[in-house]
């Protein structure tokens, strides 16, 4: 059995709405020192926005591919990066905990951490961060274990 994902989108929640803002931001009536509203310069200001806002959609795209985890055969497995590289896994047999962590907010969107602890250590080896419907990772890999 081959299960493999990526966190999910809704994790950058915050990131998206900073840069819907900034996208709508320029259209926003500017006032004066006097509080009349002035004529609104568009150029200018897309041209002052449209950089933090391409930035911020750069970085909601580098978190999402940066992580991709997977469990295949016989190896639960996390990477993390583009260029450099981080990779964590333990083997299916040797599975002691699965745990699932949610915040209020994260259960209220479908999102969640799952943990992955083995036989071998006392601490969490492998953690699939932001992932989406996280109880149903959590079943998935409790049927390949037995």
């Amino acid at each position: 059995m081959q299960y493999k994902l990526r966190p999910a989108w809704r994790k950058q929640w915050f990131l998206t709405g900073v840069a819907v803002l900034l996208l709508f931001l320029p259209f926003l009536p500017q006032i004066d020192s006097f509080g009349t509203p002035t004529e609104i310069d568009l150029n200018f200001n897309l041209a002052i926005i449209e950089i933090p806002f391409f930035l911020a959609c750069l970085v909601i795209l580098v978190r999402h591919f940066a992580w991709r985890y997977s469990v295949e055969n016989a190896t639960i497995e996390s990477r993390h990066g583009i260029i450099a590289r981080e990779i964590r896994s333990i083997r299916v047999a040797d599975l002691r905990n699965i745990n699932v962590k949610q915040s209020i907010f994260q259960r209220l969107i479908g999102i969640g951490d799952v943990e992955f602890s083995s036989s071998g250590t006392a601490g969490v080896e492998v953690v699939f961060y932001g992932v989406h419907n996280p109880m149903a990772v959590m079943h998935e890999v409790q049927k390949m274990v037995g």
